[in-house]
């Protein structure tokens, strides 16, 4: 297990968010702070692209990320602002679509945390009460569930905003996914990223060709001025030798696949890098490291696009 803070505001404060944070607090001192539409990220991509790794390290909030385990369901971090004594607690957000029954079971799911280092422990309690297949004894056939699992986050955490993270995107069904599989993740994440507040984070992997990554359709179709989606490109480690130009022309923005907020490019610690108890500091040296090998500075990428540092 990585050695990361569970304190997202060490990872996602600066200068500007704090004056921001202070014209909100102002706006909810005024008695209208409960109907300002706060932003909420959106991370989203193909399965296997390395989208709760890039959580991790935006964040310190220790996202599952096992091999042979995949996101179910939304998960949604609710960070709010306050000054009274850290609280973390955890419910379940029912889709419309269950019975009465099953709502009414699902509603009672209520965990106070300790900190946020209990998430994995608390998506596994969720994936069972939802009856996700493979964590319950339900008998349900379903893999994905269209409910959310909340983590109300308040405190002195210097911070307002929602984080969400999503199961990855199906393409086709299999035998470990079906047919309604498939389409319970899609109407999920298009459920997510058509909202005009939430700010898409396309992750996509550099081995494979970006054009047919889904994430990148549906973003346009719900992002047609490009002004909410930015795109991270994960995994350049396992790419082919002498391919480095083209994912250099790609997060340059200079690809046939453009953005308006254009890439970033990251290099996530290996799982045996993260099993050695990599630090977040030694997680940025090393992606530092890995860039400067000859192959990245014969084609190099904007410094201010490269690394999780600079997609803060």
């Amino acid at each position: 297990m990585a050695v990361m803070s569970t304190n997202p505001s060490t990872r996602l404060s600066t200068p500007k968010s704090a004056f921001r944070l202070n014209q909100i607090d102002k706006i909810r001192a005024s008695g209208i702070g409960d109907h300002v539409s706060l932003p909420q990220l959106v991370v989203c991509g193909d399965r296997s692209a390395g989208k709760s790794s890039v959580l991790e390290r935006l964040t310190g909030i220790p996202f599952p990320r096992q091999d042979g385990l995949c996101t179910r369901f939304a998960t949604e971090i609710i960070l709010r602002h306050s000054t009274k004594p850290l609280e973390i607690n955890a419910s379940i957000r029912t889709d419309s679509s269950r019975s009465c029954e099953d709502k009414e079971a699902l509603d009672k799911y209520c965990k106070k945390m300790s900190n946020l280092s209990d998430l994995p422990q608390t998506i596994e309690e969720a994936a069972k009460l939802m009856g996700i297949r493979g964590y319950s004894d339900s008998g349900s056939s379903n893999a994905f569930a269209l409910d959310a699992l909340r983590i109300n986050v308040s405190g002195p955490i210097g911070l307002h905003l929602t984080i969400v993270d999503l199961p990855g995107l199906i393409s086709v069904e299999s035998e470990e996914q079906t047919k309604r599989d498939v389409e319970i993740v899609h109407q999920l994440v298009e459920s997510y990223i058509r909202s005009p507040r939430t700010i898409i984070l396309a992750v996509v992997q550099a081995g494979n060709d970006v054009a047919n990554q889904p994430i990148i359709t549906k973003a346009r179709d719900f992002d047609v001025d490009g002004l909410r989606t930015v795109g991270i490109i994960t995994k350049p480690d396992l790419i082919n030798k002498g391919t480095e130009g083209r994912i250099a022309r790609l997060a340059n923005n200079r690809d046939n696949i453009k953005l308006g907020l254009g890439f970033f490019l990251l290099k996530n610690p290996t799982p045996l890098e993260l099993e050695g108890g990599l630090n977040s500091d030694d997680a940025s040296r090393l992606e530092q490291e890995f860039f400067s090998m000859p192959a990245w500075k014969e084609h190099p990428v904007d410094p201010q696009r490269v690394g999780a540092s600079r997609l803060k």
